[in-house]
């Protein structure tokens, strides 16, 4: 998980905000893709949470606008708010048990009253620097308020989903990039810096959690 940070709203959600009884519920199809396109470029087409990939299907984006602040407890301003949006990957929210959901899936499978995060805030970089990974792929912090927030309301190491082997193979990935082109001896700290600013620089289209390869990376540097 990393940090998102926020751009300008499009401006067909800045037209619709001023309309009369204006409503996140009511609002029309179009206005949510240039929103959810909107969000999934500053995201570099990653899930905010887990990092999977998000990409079109049948000329639809297979994601969803989530609210950071749940809008159980908000008014409708604050539903129509862009700084309150991220897009998300469905997090399996079909399967018929919420320990197989992730994401805002599995976070919405909980009672109002549980789906605060305690700690973590994608805006905020300062609350995700207590985020471990292991080299079997695990997400997970020292940090207990953190620890919950991924795995209870998140549940980002989702067994269903092979979160944690999807993210070992990342890891294994880069790995292997760095033995092809150091083999046999190790890298100098500058080319993990090269790679380091590769992957936090990427804009557009993110490497696929890529918030281990940068968590391994900070560590060899």
């Amino acid at each position: 998980m990393i940090e998102i940070k926020k751009g300008t709203e499009p401006k067909e959600l800045l037209e619709y905000q001023k309309k009369e009884f204006a409503s996140y519920a009511d609002m029309k199809g179009d206005v949510k893709e240039k929103v959810m396109k909107s969000l999934l470029s500053e995201q570099g087409h990653l899930c905010a949470y887990c990092m999977s990939r998000i990409d079109e299907g049948d000329g639809k984006h297979r994601a969803t606008i989530e609210h950071c602040i749940q809008q159980a407890v908000t008014d409708e301003k604050e539903r129509l708010n862009y700084k309150n949006m991220v897009a998300v990957c469905l997090g399996n929210r079909n399967a018929h048990s919420n320990e197989d959901k992730s994401c805002d899936a599995k976070r919405g499978s909980l009672k109002v009253d549980k789906q605060d995060m305690k700690k973590i805030n994608v805006f905020d970089g300062r609350t995700l620097t207590d985020i471990k990974y292991a080299s079997d792929g695990t997400i997970y912090s020292d940090d207990e308020d953190v620890n919950e927030d991924l795995n209870l309301r998140l549940n980002l190491n989702c067994e269903a989903r092979r979160l944690k082997e999807c993210r070992r193979q990342a890891l294994s990935a880069l790995h292997r990039n760095i033995a092809g082109k150091y083999p046999n001896k190790t890298a100098p700290k500058s080319y993990y810096q090269k790679l380091m600013d590769h992957y936090t620089e990427q804009r557009e289209m993110k490497e696929p959690y890529s918030g281990i390869l940068i968590y391994w990376l900070e560590k060899h540097i």
